[in-house]
């Protein structure tokens, strides 16, 4: 099972939090009592440590992110990885589409941007904190201890303070490129979700949330662009990538059955049979 991180966010009650329409801000201490779980949100988020250490990953890198260093996380699945040896805090922005293009519209075409190789396919990217973002991370904390809830005009005008600071950034340039693609795009890359997800276990209208599409218009767009439906695709992607792993990689079958998706070994070595003919370990030991 995949944990829904953004609404766990948005609708528990123990967190400190403030939302306005497709906006969160959230402080919290760890939610989760697994060592480690695999996530996903429909949203872009930033993750800003207040204490302690978390790793956040995907199936092939990972960040470990500690006290006052901060991630930008593109909507989508990871792998959080806990550390339990001290007390976790964090400050969570959570935004759509939508709050990026109207923060950064009416600006993003007089900021000198730069295309970014690889910006609009990493998932994961550690935001390089200077004086500018150590401020504006202190200045959200306060809100949250005052007794006064902020106006909601005043949290979109926090959101676009920092989505324009990221976007003006010399030291983020891949972010800022990003979200520059992202403000002039009608709608998110299909494939570049598809490419950055094939291996974790989202249901279709998961899929199809990620890229901003109903369920219907998701499968249509999926068909015209693969020529096939979701579900082959994925399953050949997955095959794909772990007859990929069992040349390249020294990892167990299991957990490369895992790494590419599937949720039992008996599962993965019928599906590869079926595909190439010989079972994963003798696959293996040919190549």
């Amino acid at each position: 099972m995949v944990y829904d991180f953004y609404e766990t966010m948005r609708s528990d009650i123990v967190f400190n939090k403030f939302e306005v329409d497709n906006l969160l801000f959230v402080e919290y201490k760890c939610p989760l009592e697994q060592d480690t779980v695999e996530i996903w949100s429909q949203y872009d988020y930033i993750i800003y440590i207040l204490s302690g250490e978390k790793t956040w990953s995907t199936k092939e890198s990972q960040w470990a992110v500690k006290k006052g260093e901060a991630i930008y996380i593109k909507k989508g699945a990871s792998i959080i990885k806990q550390n339990f040896k001290e007390e976790f805090c964090m400050l969570g922005i959570f935004f759509s589409d939508d709050i990026i293009k109207s923060s950064l519209k009416e600006d993003i075409k007089n900021i000198p941007i730069k295309h970014v190789e690889g910006a609009d396919t990493f998932i994961i990217d550690r935001i390089k904190i200077n004086v500018e973002f150590k401020s504006f991370f202190q200045s959200l904390l306060g809100y949250f201890y005052d007794t006064n809830k902020p106006l909601n005009s005043i949290l979109q005008l926090k959101a676009k303070e920092l989505l324009l600071s990221l976007a003006n950034s010399k030291n983020n340039v891949k972010i800022a490129s990003y979200l520059k693609s992202t403000t002039l795009s009608d709608l998110p890359s299909l494939p570049n979700i598809m490419e950055a997800n094939f291996h974790y276990n989202l249901r279709l209208e998961q899929l199809a949330k990620l890229c901003h599409r109903s369920k219907s218009s998701f499968k249509r767009d999926f068909k015209n662009h693969y020529n096939t439906s979701p579900g082959k695709w994925i399953l050949e992607r997955r095959l794909k990538k772990a007859a990929e792993l069992l040349t390249y990689n020294l990892d167990t079958i299991s957990q490369i059955a895992y790494d590419c998706g599937f949720e039992s070994v008996a599962h993965f070595s019928r599906a590869f049979k079926s595909k190439y003919g010989t079972t994963p370990s003798s696959f293996r030991k040919t190549n």
